[in-house]
Order: C-alpha cells, then sequence, then structure tokens
C-alpha cells in the first residue's frame, strides 16, 4: 500500500509569493463540491450564486488556483473542540490569478507545454476538470502563460510551470 503524500497534489509558488502584496483568497467550498475531489493545484472560481468555491471556470470568471485541497488536514472542518478556519465548515484557500505569480502545478490535462503556451482550463464533467490544459488566446479565458513547461518536481511529480495571466475570452 502507498498512501497518499502532501506532495501528490500540489500548487507550488516559486515567484510572487510571500509578499504583503501578494493576492489570495479563503472561501467555503459546498459539500457537493468537496466530495468531487478539489485538491491543491486545481483552478477553480467563486459561484456567483453562492458565493462557494467551485472547480473549473466558467468564461470570463477570475481564475483562483487551489492553496491546498478540500481533504488536507488544514481544511476539513474542525474536530471537536478544536479551531480551524471556518470552524465545523469546509473551507479552502488559493492565490489569485490576478496576482503577479509564477506557479507549478501537478494539476494539468495530459498535454504538450512548450514555453509561452497560454492557459485554459478544462470545464468538462470528466476526472480533469479544475486542471489547466493549452488554450488559445481570445478564445478560451486564459489563466496563464507557460514558461518552464513541463518538468519533474523534487518529489517525482510532474509539474507545470507557468506565469498567471489573465486574459478572458473575446466574441
Amino acid at each position: 500500500m502507498i498512501p497518499a503524500q502532501m506532495f501528490d497534489r500540489r500548487l507550488n509558488p516559486i515567484k510572487g509569493w510571500p509578499s504583503p502584496y501578494a493576492l489570495d483568497k479563503a472561501g467555503q467550498v459546498s459539500d457537493a463540491e468537496a466530495d468531487q475531489g478539489l485538491v491543491a493545484g486545481m483552478v477553480m472560481h467563486i459561484d456567483s450564486v453562492t458565493a462557494l468555491f467551485k472547480r473549473g471556470l466558467p468564461a470570463n470568471e477570475v481564475p483562483v488556483f487551489a492553496w491546498n485541497g478540500f481533504s488536507n488536514f488544514d481544511t476539513m472542518g474542525a474536530d471537536d473542540g478544536n479551531i480551524s478556519l471556518y470552524g465545523n465548515k469546509k473551507g479552502v484557500s488559493g492565490l489569485v490569478g490576478l496576482g503577479s505569480f509564477e506557479l507549478q502545478t501537478t494539476e494539468f490535462v495530459d498535454d504538450v507545454y512548450a514555453p509561452n503556451t497560454p492557459l485554459a482550463v478544462d470545464n468538462t464533467a470528466t476526472v480533469d476538470l479544475g486542471k489547466v490544459k493549452p488554450g488559445a488566446f481570445y478564445t478560451d479565458t486564459i489563466v496563464g502563460v507557460v514558461s518552464d513547461g513541463l518538468s519533474t518536481n523534487a518529489h517525482g511529480r510532474e509539474i507545470v510551470t507557468f506565469w498567471t495571466y489573465f486574459l478572458p475570452a473575446t466574441a
């Protein structure tokens, strides 16, 4: 048996964090979304109806890169008598895609990631929902641009390194 490790799914900011000017956001996640597998490194958005984080990115919404996954100990509802960000409610935090960051994520669709490739977000109802993928300027909502392409991190996990860049799709 190989237990899950905290580095299996990861968002690693390599530039722009921590800074007193860094842009981050904490919020709650619905029970349904939490059960569907929100993990660190995925792209999420704030639902305009419920004000809760959801995986994926509807057209032209602001991306938030999940700093921690729902099943991480620091995001799960607190034990009785213990404390957490939202008490017994489910909360996560992330880096807002409007900030100036260079990030590494383990959450990407299997594809080619050459430097300068624009990144969009998979919005299909599959296992890839919320993962970055190659996109097209002006056609897709762009959330980043590949800086170093695919590589393997110190923990042996494949990562994509990119700069955050928010460009809404245009008609």
